[in-house]
This record gives C-alpha cells, structure tokens and sequence, in this order.
C-alpha cells in the first residue's frame, strides 16, 4: 500500500494573502480528465462496508477447526464484540461523513484505519500457516497441542483485511484528489491557508498526537500477552513467526507514518481523520489483545504491548477527534489578533529563508537515515558466531529501536518548509539521545566479542552507520539554526529567562544524576553506572547525553521561546528512552530491582517537561 502522505501541496500558491476573513469556496472543482474526489470516496465506502460485513461473517462461522475433531476453545467475547465493532463503526462514521459533505475527513479516516490494518493482515496470515501460533484469543484459544486447520472464516477475516487496506489506498486517493481542489485546507484566517495541520493547532497537541504514534510504534514490538499456559505460546515479537513478527512491525511504522503525515497535511480535516482511523485500526490490534488478555481465562494475561498499544490507540483517536475543531478555534483567534493590528499590516510569519530550507532538509535527510539505520540494525543479527555456538542476546537492541522511531519522528518536520524551523530544536537535542541508546549495544558488541568465535553482524555495523547519521544530522541541525538565527529577528527573546533557565536547570541536572547512576541491580550484574570503572561505551553514551541536556537547558533559556520549549521538550523525550531501558533490557540480570538512578531520572523528565510548557507561555505572550 502507497505511504499516505495526506496532502498535495503543489496547488499552493507562494503569496501571502492579507490577514483577513475569507470565506470557503461554494465547490471543490476537479479537472475534467480525472475522477473527483467523491467517486474515489464511493469506491473506498464501498470496501469500508464489504471488511466490516467479513468481520461479522468470520465471527459468526469461525476461523479454525482441530484436525483430530478434539474441542477448540471459544474466544474472549469482550475482545471480539470490539474486534468487530471497530470496522463497523468505521465504516458508519466514513458513511456519515461523506453523506454530511465531510469528504476530507471521511477519506482520511479510512486512509488512516487502511494503513494500519495492512500489517494486521499480514499478521493474519498466520492463521492460515501456523494457526496455533497466531495467538488470536478474541477468535480462539487452543485447548491443546493439537494440529488447528483454518475454516473459511479465516478466508473470509483476511478478505475483509484486504478490502480495509483498499479501502485506505481509495481514502488515500480521494485525499490526493481533494488536495488539487481550491478549497482544500480552507482557514477564515488567510495567513493559515496552505499551513501545515501542526501550525494550525499549536504545538501541545501536535507533540501529543506525534507522542501516541511513537508510543504506537514502541507498542507494536512489545508483546501483547504473557502466558504460563503451556499451549499458548508467547515469545518476543521478533521471535515470533515471521507474519506476526513482520506484522507487528508494519502496524507500528503505519501508526507512526499516519501520526507524521497527519501533522504534516495541509487539512486539518485530513489530519483529523487520518489519526482517528490509524487510532482505531490500533484499538483493533492492541485494544483487543487488552481484553483477550485479561479475560481468555487463567494463565493467560495482557502483556505490555496490549496496555501500551491500547493507551496510543485511544490518544490517537481523541487527538485525531480534537485536531480540527481546536484548529478552527485557533484560526478564529488568529483572525480576531490580525484584524487588531494597524490596517494593512502583512503577517510575518517566518517562512525559512532559502538557505535555512536546505539546511533544514539535510538534516531531516540526515535524521531519518539515522532512525532507520538505527531500526533496521535493532532488527537484524547484532553478533555472527561459528557454527553450534549460541548466539548472545543483546537486550539493548530493544532501546535502539525505540530511540530509532523516535528519531524518524523528529526528522520528518524538517522536511517540510511550514514548520522545519520548529521541530529543528529536537533533532539538535535528541540525536544525543539516540547515540547513548546505540552505544549501550556497542558495549555488549565489545564485551561479546572477548569469547571465541564470536564476531561482529550485519545490525551492529547499522548501528554504527546510525550512530554517524545521528551525529552529522545534529550537526545539520545547529547549521539550520545558524541560518534560521541569519533571517529572524530575535532581539526580543535575547535576554536569558530566569524561570525557564532555573527550572531547566534543575530538570537537567536531575536528569543528570538519573544518567550517572544505574537504573536496575542484580545479583549478577548492575546497569551502566559512573561508579564502576573503567567506563565503558554505555556509560560514556550516558555521559555525553548528560552534559547535552544540561548545555540544552541553558541554551533554551535564552533562545527563542518557542524554540527553547522544544530543546527542553527533546531533553525530556531523551530521558523517557533511556528510562525505558530498564523494563527493556532489565531481564538480562538475575532477580532485577529497581536502581537509583530511577527516582531522579524521572523527577527530571517531570522538571524539564515544566519548563518546556513555562518556555510555550513565554512565547504565547
């Protein structure tokens, strides 16, 4: 399925208009040589309605059967009323919405659900390879080891996959469509036309909406039960069968594509859409192992990703049903505020001058690869040995792969001229977080490498190759700012802010203390600490990432408002990753407890997550 990017903006025009009311245009005209977007809308309602009718019909017949006729368990039946709600009422909402002229957000709804449900297909697949491991409990559980075969129910739940993912690249079409229409991303405010969605709703809520899709993305690796039922099998999801493994990975860089795209479109009724149908097809996959977990009986429970995956789900969804009614709210106040200003003063909005812009793009570029190299060498072999020798796990992979979606996250904007200049500061803060995430993996490498036959792989060699892209893209990144500080005016927020800079600091140095200290103790070993030397890769990583927030925080005081939030926004998501490591990576240590650097290191992220919004208020007034 095509990546949904939401949004065509080559109909915008490059001039400002003056900062007055402008009311929507009575039609949205297509070319007369292409279809409109509400033929496309028809065709993608039309499979919207055929995946919800397959997901009753595979309910109501089944989706397997022993092959010896020994009994079957029956599934949770909480988790499947709401496995079959979801596309029912995702289907009736985009009916509803189309019938109400509501074309954009009917479209992107189901472009939203469609991307998301494509990796919940693949993992469907299972079902029809290996049934007893595709772990479906809303469906099924197995009451023994005995061979499952898949019915035509399980035909039919994968054709109804197959007619949501359609239906998204139909929904996905009728977008692209409407973004060559005049109307598309209409605001009363003028200065808003042709404005990315996360301008337009302010940059709480487009952090929120970014925050649910990362914490989609991170929910997709993580298991969604955790079973001591001898049947029902539970393993890593990168140690699962290879269509659950890659199906959860699609269902995570979905969530995070549709969270990115939606701040990125031109139409904040595209962007709302968007995020409520990638929020639901979330619920669908997480929402539901939630409910199978906690009631499919003893021995089986809701795992991490279920809890996770269940939270990111439902904050999509009430971001997505906010994002255009706050933009249109705020467009209103910015029209009130222009229409107060001296008559016939021109907005100055600052648009990145023609340097800035390319500085911001090599940067992005520079950003992006580093996520994915980050990602891809976390999924890959970290270490080669001979033949018959065990290979060593590496826990830290798990980390890397968080920090590497993150820094996908923070990289995209820079690609996009309406807001690089905002989301600059985080890729300038948060590629220090990324490489203290890799060098913990490249300590295990080191340490690994001391026993026989054991040799560096293909994901440590990544791992390094995104190390480097992290450093040139925060490299790029400071160059951007030096560009961006050449065109803009910023002798109002020269002076140092004594609140922002007392609060950051304290955050900081908090957060500090966190990183110096270990995050977990066993019997057999403790995490990187500077107590225990020689240091090693881990340990100096952290180090290098303490003395990065705490030159952030400074900076932040003095730097432009909006800007300093978020440096000390990017300082507070660095911590949460690195706290992450310790129920990622704790299990490498015999009877783990919690360490001292826990309490600190969370006290800081709070901190510095207050001086960010204290920074935002600086900058609304």
């Amino acid at each position: 399925m095509p990546t949904p990017t939401f949004d065509n903006s080559s109909a915008r025009g490059s001039e400002r208009a003056e900062p007055q009311r402008i009311e929507p245009p009575d039609e949205q005209p297509g070319r007369a040589d292409d279809p409109s977007p509400t033929s496309r809308l028809v065709v993608a309602l039309v499979l919207a309605v055929v995946a919800a009718v397959a997901a009753v019909v595979a309910q109501l017949i089944g989706v397997v059967v022993s092959v010896d006729g020994s009994p079957v368990g029956s599934g949770a039946v909480s988790a499947a009323l709401l496995a079959v709600a979801l596309p029912v009422l995702v289907a009736v909402v985009a009916v509803v919405g189309a019938a109400t002229k509501r074309i954009e957000f009917a479209a992107g709804l189901l472009a939203g659900y469609g991307a998301v449900a494509l990796g919940v297909a693949v993992a469907d697949i299972t079902l029809l390879s290996d049934p007893i491991d595709a772990n479906r409990l809303e469906l099924f559980r197995p009451l023994s080891a005995a061979m499952l075969d898949a019915t035509a129910g399980a035909h039919v739940l994968l054709a109804g996959h197959a007619a949501s993912v359609l239906a998204g690249v139909a929904g996905w079409s009728a977008v692209h469509r409407a973004g060559l229409g005049d109307g598309y991303g209409h605001s009363v405010y003028s200065e808003h036309v042709g404005r990315a969605a996360a301008g337009r709703v302010g940059p709480m809520l487009a952090a929120l909406l970014g925050g649910f899709g990362v914490l989609a993305a991170v929910a997709a690796f993580a298991s969604l039960y955790r079973s001591d039922d001898p049947v029902v099998i539970v393993t890593a999801v990168v140690e699962s069968p290879v269509f659950v493994a890659v199906g959860s990975g699609v269902v995570g860089i979905a969530a995070l594509v549709v969270a990115a795209s939606a701040l990125a479109s031109l139409s904040p009724q595209v962007a709302s859409g968007a995020s409520v149908g990638a929020g639901l097809s979330v619920l669908g996959f997480a929402g539901v192992g939630l409910l199978a977990g906690l009631s499919t009986g003893a021995r089986v429970d809701a795992g991490l990703g279920a809890y996770l995956g269940a939270v990111a789900g439902l904050g999509l969804v009430i971001c997505g049903a906010v994002l255009a009614p706050v933009a249109a709210v705020r467009d209103s106040r910015a029209l009130e505020r222009a229409q107060q200003r001296e008559s016939g003063a021109r907005g100055t909005r600052g648009v990145a001058a023609p340097g800035a812009t390319r500085w911001h793009a090599a940067a992005g570029c520079a950003g992006v690869l580093a996520g994915v190299l980050s990602v891809v060498g976390s999924l890959l072999p970290i270490l080669e040995t001979d033949s018959g020798t065990a290979v060593p796990q590496i826990l830290a992979t798990r980390v890397v792969l968080v920090a590497g979606f993150v820094m996908i996250l923070g990289s995209v904007p820079l690609l996009f001229s309406e807001f690089a200049s905002a989301a600059r500061p985080f890729v300038a803060m948060f590629w220090l977080g990324a490489v203290s995430a890799s060098a913990a993996v490249l300590q295990s490498v080191v340490l690994a490498e001391d026993v026989e036959g054991v040799s560096t792989g293909v994901g440590a060699l990544a791992i390094i190759a995104g190390v480097v892209a992290a450093a040139a893209a925060g490299l790029l990144a400071l160059f951007a700012g030096s560009a961006e500080r050449d065109d803009v005016d910023t002798s109002q927020d020269a002076a140092t802010d004594g609140v922002v800079l007392g609060t950051g600091l304290l955050g900081a140095v908090l957060l500090a203390v966190g990183l110096a200290l270990p995050l977990y103790r066993g019997s057999d070993l403790t995490a990187a600490t500077v107590t225990e030397f020689p240091w090693g890769w881990d340990t100096w990583g952290q180090m290098l990432l303490a003395v990065g927030v705490v030159v952030a925080a400074v900076v932040a005081a003095r730097a432009r408002a909006a800007r300093g939030s978020v440096l000390l926004a990017a300082a507070a998501v660095s911590g949460v990753v690195h706290l992450a490591s310790w129920p990622l990576t704790s299990a490498r240590a015999t009877d783990p407890e919690m360490g001292p650097g826990v309490l600190p290191l969370v006290a800081g992220i709070v901190v510095l997550g207050v001086a960010a919004a204290l920074s935002a208020r600086r900058a609304d007034r």
